[in-house]
C-alpha cells in the first residue's frame, strides 16, 4: 500500500480550514488534546480540530506530552485524557510524545515503567498506542530494542535546510523503522495560517476503530482452567467483586495486585495485559469466570474470545 500523507497541529496553528486541507490531500492528522500535566488544561482548539477533521474524512489521532509533571502522577496524567476524549473514535490512536530533555536522564527500565502506565490505561479503553520521539531518542535514550515488540513508532527527523518538502529518496527517513515521519516543522497546507509540521505515514495504513474495542485472541488457548494454577491475563482487565458484578477499586485489591495494576478515570483497578494470576475458583455463568486473590475476572467469554490463559 502506498503512502499517505498527514499533519499535526495545536492551537497555535490557529482556526483550519479543513476541508481546504482534505482538498489538499491530507488524510490524517495528530492533534494536541490538552496541556502536559501541570495544568490538563485541553487545547483550545481540539474540539473544533477533532470535529472538523473527521467531517471532512481525516483520520484522527492525538498525541500527549510527557515531562517532568508527567512523573508525579502519571495515572493521573493518563486518566485526564481519557476523560477529554470521552470514549471518541480516534482512527490513528494516541502517541506518547517523548522528546523532553528535562526527562532524558531517566533509567531505560524507569523510562520504559512510565511508558507501560500510560499504554495500560488507554489501551484499557479500547486506544491504539504508538512513540513519537526523534531520532536521537530513538538512537540514545530509549529501550528501543524492547519497545519496538510492542510499538509503532512516529519519528521527527528534518534536513538542515528544511523547506517543508518531502523526499522519498533522503537519507534522513526513518522508513527502515518507524511506521511515520515527521519530515518538516516548515511545511505549507492549504487552509492553515503559517507554518505547519508535516507527516507522512509510510504503511499507508490508517485503520478505522468504531468502537475502540480491546484487542484479544479469538483462539482460545486453553479450555480448562484448574485451581491453584497460575495463568496468564491476555489482555488488561477489571477486577469484579463477582462474576458480572461491580468493579473493584484500585484501593480494595491485594497490595502485590496493586504492583501490576493502573487506575481507570473512576479509580477502578486495570491488571495489566501479562499480569501472572492464580486461579482460586471457577465459574460459568455463561462465560469462564475466575476468582484470584483480588476478586473475579473474565477467563473467557461466552463468544470464546480468552482474555487469560
Amino acid at each position: 500500500m502506498s503512502e499517505v500523507f498527514g499533519i499535526d497541529v495545536s492551537h497555535h496553528n490557529g482556526k483550519i480550514d479543513w476541508a481546504k486541507v482534505a482538498e489538499s490531500g491530507k488524510k490524517f492528522v495528530i492533534m494536541k488534546a490538552q496541556y502536559e500535566a501541570k495544568s490538563h488544561i485541553i487545547d483550545e482548539a481540539f474540539e473544533y480540530n477533532y470535529t472538523e477533521a473527521g467531517k471532512n474524512g481525516l483520520a484522527r489521532g492525538v498525541y500527549i506530552y510527557i515531562a517532568t509533571a508527567s512523573l508525579a502522577d502519571p495515572v493521573g496524567d493518563a486518566n485526564a485524557l481519557v476523560s477529554k476524549l470521552k470514549g471518541r473514535k480516534l482512527e490513528y490512536g494516541i502517541w506518547l510524545d517523548l522528546e523532553d530533555n528535562r526527562i532524558k536522564h531517566l533509567p531505560k527500565t524507569q523510562m520504559n515503567d512510565l511508558i507501560d502506565v500510560y499504554t495500560a490505561i488507554f489501551r484499557a479503553v479500547g486506544y491504539k498506542v504508538g512513540i513519537y520521539c526523534n531520532r536521537d531518542w530513538y538512537v540514545n535514550v530509549l529501550d528501543t530494542a524492547k519497545l519496538k515488540k510492542e510499538f509503532e513508532f512516529w519519528v521527527a527527523r528534518y534536513p538542515r535546510n528544511d523547506k517543508g518538502t518531502y523526499v522519498e529518496t533522503s537519507k534522513l527517513s526513518p522508513k527502515s523503522y518507524a511506521k511515520a515521519w515527521q519530515y518538516s516543522s516548515k511545511g505549507s497546507v492549504p487552509g492553515i495560517n503559517g507554518l505547519v509540521d508535516l507527516d507522512v505515514d509510510f504503511s499507508g495504513k490508517i485503520a478505522e476503530v468504531t468502537p475502540p474495542v480491546v484487542e484479544i485472541p479469538t483462539k482460545p488457548k486453553s479450555d480448562i482452567y484448574t485451581v491453584g494454577k497460575v495463568y496468564t491475563l491476555q489482555s488488561n482487565m477489571y477486577i469484579r467483586t463477582e462474576p458480572n458484578g461491580e468493579k473493584v477499586k484500585f484501593n480494595k485489591i491485594t497490595l502485590n495486585a496493586r504492583l501490576h495494576a493502573v487506575q481507570d478515570s473512576e479509580g477502578n483497578a486495570v491488571l495489566k495485559k501479562g499480569t501472572r494470576v492464580t486461579c482460586k475458583e471457577v465459574a460459568e455463568p455463561g462465560a469462564i469466570w475466575m476468582r484470584i486473590p483480588s476478586g473475579w475476572v473474565c477467563a473467557k467469554a461466552a463468544s470464546g474470545k480468552v482474555f487469560i490463559s
